[in-house]
């Protein structure tokens, strides 16, 4: 049962990749659509924990990273570091950095059995971005809401490129890691830590 149950989510993701991918292809991306996806694949990933780690960390490289701009993200956070880095060491810092937070979701959700997002509200920001909260239930008793902050890229798609909790910011978090080990082992040293 268990594994005709993983077969099932597959099917069902796969169904859902085409489906998205055609509504795609014939409209340009809204943020109310980025959201709605946003939702949706946080909760397919959420319900495939409880079946497959390897499910999960497919799903996570598959639906939920495409979700996030780590690029940006990136550059946000070396804004606190005063050294002209190449584009080659900016792009490796970001692959890092990609990781560290893909690793860091997978061990956060995997922790929690019957975790779930609720869409509680959208608002628009004075930059053009939108800050969606949502609630996660199943983490606590009470839950917790997050914030993720969406933003257009050039390409038109909405991207996620900062994430808020209890207004701890995914961005100030790494400045800070990064301006710790930027004083301890150097820019170059930070590159290989992070």
């Amino acid at each position: 049962m268990r594994r005709l149950n993983v077969i099932l989510l597959a099917l069902t993701l796969l169904i859902s990749q085409v489906v998205f991918a055609n509504e795609a292809e014939t409209q340009e991306t809204s943020p109310v659509q980025a959201i709605q996806t946003t939702i949706v694949k946080l909760n397919q990933l959420t319900a495939a924990a409880t079946y497959s780690p390897q499910m999960m960390g497919f799903l996570i490289d598959q639906e939920v990273a495409p979700l996030f701009d780590f690029d940006y993200i990136a550059d946000e956070v070396l804004l606190v570091v005063n050294a002209n880095l190449s584009e080659s060491e900016v792009k490796f810092f970001s692959n890092k950095l990609k990781k560290n937070i893909i690793s860091t979701l997978l061990a956060r959700l995997s922790q929690a059995n019957t975790t779930s997002f609720r869409f509680i509200s959208a608002r628009p920001l004075i930059n053009g971005a939108i800050a969606v909260q949502l609630k996660v239930i199943g983490y606590s008793s009470y839950g917790i809401y997050i914030d993720l902050m969406f933003h257009q890229q050039n390409n038109g798609q909405w991207k996620i490129y900062d994430i808020v909790l209890n207004r701890d910011s995914l961005v100030k978090y790494y400045q800070k890691m990064v301006l710790t080990k930027v004083r301890r082992y150097g820019v170059y040293g930070m590159l290989g830590r992070i």
